[in-house]
């Protein structure tokens, strides 16, 4: 029968799952270094994780790296614990000592640098993926979300059948795919801006008021607690309406107020954003609409 305990913000499922209800993310009690005691390059990670989804560990198969954001929430410099080598690191007791001090995470640079993060000294740098040599392992996670909010984000996305999905709690309508599954391939966020215009010239699904998302609204169908593989066979998190196979990135309208050649690019493999030059190429845009208040009256009368 399993055990639960409570140490904080940390709840113990007894099923070597730990729950942080401050974050409401569920951790691996014990990262890849415990399980299997060696090290690991990021793809080895990958395959491992794919092995643990595949098994459904904890009754689970959407185990994930964690972002940068997700891994540094764990540090705790109130709290002392010590890793493989008997060295402090500022991780809760609630997970076991002799862990690794160190945990890949899900941030990347393109195909070849991922971000790790160092419980010793609240550190985050960048090696290569495939360095065989990285002193530590991963600690998956996963986003928990209540039966209620599984059955309620169902309800929430309708799939037109014409190539676009609506959102019904933001009112907005979105293609399924995005530009790099039309044009298989990178674009500037001119070019971007150009492709949605594109989608306007041939009334895509019906509509010409294609464009952009904004930050904002490029972030409420990114989706951590489900993951789909993109162009390039990695994983990233969009609503379970989208089609896999998008690019990783996208595109969005926010300018930065003191710097008009940077605007925000989405990261859909951690659910996080940055400015970049509208003239880098990036994997793509995912183009939005806002819906007219007579297509939501029509809506409604269907249901």
């Amino acid at each position: 029968m399993k055990e639960t305990t409570q140490s904080g913000r940390y709840l113990d499922n007894g099923d070597g799952v730990i729950l942080d209800t401050d974050t409401n993310l569920m951790w691996m009690k014990n990262d890849t270094w415990i399980e299997i005691g060696s090290l690991m390059s990021w793809h080895k990670a990958q395959e491992y994780l794919k092995k643990l989804n595949e098994e459904k560990f904890a009754g689970h198969q959407n185990w994930r790296f964690p972002t940068g954001n997700e891994a540094k929430s764990l540090f705790d410099d109130a709290s002392s614990n010590h890793d493989r080598e008997g060295c402090e690191i500022f991780l809760n007791p609630v997970f076991p000592s002799g862990c690794g001090y160190t945990t890949w995470t899900s941030e990347t640079r393109g195909a070849k640098a991922a971000m790790g993060f160092d419980y010793r000294a609240n550190y985050e740098y960048w090696l290569a993926k495939e360095n065989e040599g990285f002193p530590s392992g991963v600690r998956f996670v996963r986003s928990h979300k209540s039966r209620q909010e599984i059955e309620k984000e169902k309800k929430r996305f309708v799939d037109t059948g014409k190539g676009a999905v609506v959102d019904l709690e933001t009112e907005l309508m979105w293609k399924k795919g995005d530009s790099f599954i039309d044009l298989d391939k990178w674009v500037t966020w001119q070019e971007g801006k150009s492709y949605c215009q594109g989608l306007n010239q041939r009334r895509f699904a019906g509509f010409e008021n294609w464009r952009m998302p904004t930050r904002k609204e490029a972030q409420t169908i990114s989706d951590l607690s489900n993951p789909i593989t993109d162009a390039y066979g990695d994983t990233v998190y969009l609503a379970s309406a989208f089609s896999p196979g998008s690019g990783a990135t996208c595109w969005t309208k926010t300018l930065n107020k003191s710097d008009a050649s940077l605007a925000v690019r989405f990261h859909y493999y951690n659910g996080d954003h940055k400015w970049h030059k509208r003239g880098l190429r990036s994997h793509g845009v995912r183009a939005v609409r806002a819906m007219e208040p007579e297509e939501l009256q029509t809506d409604s009368d269907s249901d």
